[in-house]
């Protein structure tokens, strides 16, 4: 069994999960799914980020699976959300402050498990970016939707790849290690409601190849007219 690596009670990954299929079933119902269609997006939703995280650690089988009260919240929390659906947009704000707490929880859970079972910074970073992102990935992806991780927009997957960044590299060199989870947890909430309430956007591709070959092209230019 996959044993917690970190001091973090179950109820810190039961709140991640949680919050995480709280959205997930506010996009189902929105899209007029029925419940069934909704209990399934949920628990995508809520579960999927990390079991693809205990799919690729490979020898500590599936903590969802293991822990089956996650599966019963995520479905308990689809069925609230199902009917009460309303009721849940008037605390929407709460939601987003402990969305925004969930995503550095999943950065710090994952980093130290990934850490624990002999990975090496670089993976560590990458399996807790894709714990922290998978399921709503997967989410968009059956429902159609342009996928909203990689949307230009808010900071939310590169606040989690910086929090899990600053993490690995406190847990590996010793630095602060009582405090470490929580000041990265911190550090993620941080970036990411700043940019929202700030507009710190990430900008989609912009070509920069003309820019470039104009500014080669000058000193060239230049040379070919004074030689003539």
């Amino acid at each position: 069994m996959l044993e917690s690596v970190l001091d973090i009670p179950y109820w810190f990954e039961l709140m991640a999960t949680v919050t995480a299929a709280v959205s997930g079933a506010m996009v189902a119902t929105r899209a007029r799914y029925d419940i069934f269609g909704v209990i399934v997006i949920t628990i995508i939703t809520g579960l999927f980020g990390a079991i693809f995280r205990d799919v690729l650690l490979q020898d500590y089988g599936i903590y969802a699976f293991q822990q089956p009260s996650l599966i019963v919240a995520c479905v308990a929390t689809a069925i609230v959300v199902f009917y009460f659906g309303q009721l849940i947009t008037y605390i929407t704000r709460a939601v987003d402050i402990v969305d925004t707490l969930s995503l550095g929880m999943w950065g710090v859970i994952t980093v130290g498990k990934a850490l624990s079972a002999g990975l090496s910074i670089v993976p560590a970073i990458m399996l807790a970016a894709i714990a922290s992102v998978g399921g709503g990935i997967v989410r968009d992806a059956l429902m159609g939707r342009p996928i909203t991780a990689f949307q230009p927009g808010s900071l939310y997957g590169t606040a989690a790849v910086i929090g899990s960044t600053v993490f690995a590299l406190m847990k590996v060199y010793g630095i602060l290690p009582h405090y470490a989870p929580i000041i990265c947890v911190v550090l993620v909430a941080l970036i990411r409601l700043s940019s929202l309430m700030f507009g710190i956007n990430t900008k989609p591709s912009h070509d920069l190849s003309m820019p470039l070959l104009d500014a080669m092209s000058k000193p060239v230019e230049h040379l070919k007219r004074h030689n003539d």
